[in-house]
């Protein structure tokens, strides 16, 4: 008596195989439909906002470094690492020279304001310096922390924006984003870095 050949479980593997790779095919197509240029920009929005609210942390917290060029240094260090990060959410090359060479222009455009009106200050931390030493780091870590955290916050959002809008580090000029630099670092002063730092609320659907 002869056997029948059993084809019918190739056949069953076969139909499983094509019906897998239709469903395969479909839910990477539903992706694609529902990936829209506006839900990408949104989701590298998201991500941005996040890496400028790490860093205004860490800035905070070289401002409490006791020594003046050792927090000055590690505060440029990490507007470096910011403009790095931010630079790796929307692709842009990085290069550590220009960065430094953008971020120290930066700083020097809100230095007169700085300086403006703030002689007293200075001079209050001088004396307290010389007659208490111990009087003058206090004074210096009571306020140098709210510096690096809204120069960071000011930064963050100058880079985010250029990034955003299709610009690379090779393009950035401070001339053309000086005042909105300005603009948004006068606004973060006075700010703690956990305000700064505080994420958007979201927005209430009517």
């Amino acid at each position: 008596m002869s056997e029948t050949p059993e084809t019918a479980p190739a056949d069953t593997t076969q139909a499983d195989t094509t019906q897998a790779e239709a469903v395969h095919a479909e839910a990477a197509a539903a992706e694609t439909a529902t990936t829209t240029p506006e839900s990408t920009a949104l989701a590298l929005e998201a991500h941005a906002n996040t890496v400028v609210r790490h860093n205004i942390y860490l800035a905070a917290v070289a401002g409490v470094i006791p020594f003046s060029f050792v927090d000055t240094a590690a505060l440029i260090a990490v507007q470096l690492k910011l403009v790095h990060d931010l630079a790796g959410v929307y692709g842009k090359d990085f290069r550590a020279d220009v960065g430094k060479a953008a971020v120290s222009s930066l700083l020097a455009s809100v230095t007169p304001t700085l300086l403006t009106g703030g002689v007293v200050r200075s001079g209050l931390v001088t004396a307290l310096s010389n007659a208490v030493p111990a009087a003058g780091l206090a004074l210096r870590i009571a306020t140098q922390p709210a510096f690096g955290a809204a120069f960071t916050y000011a930064v963050g959002k100058v880079f985010q924006h250029h990034f955003a809008t299709g610009g690379d580090l090779l393009s950035f000029e401070v001339a053309k984003v000086r005042d909105f630099f300005t603009s948004t670092f006068n606004q973060a002063r006075g700010k703690s870095a956990k305000e700064l730092a505080a994420p958007a609320p979201e927005a209430v659907a009517a």
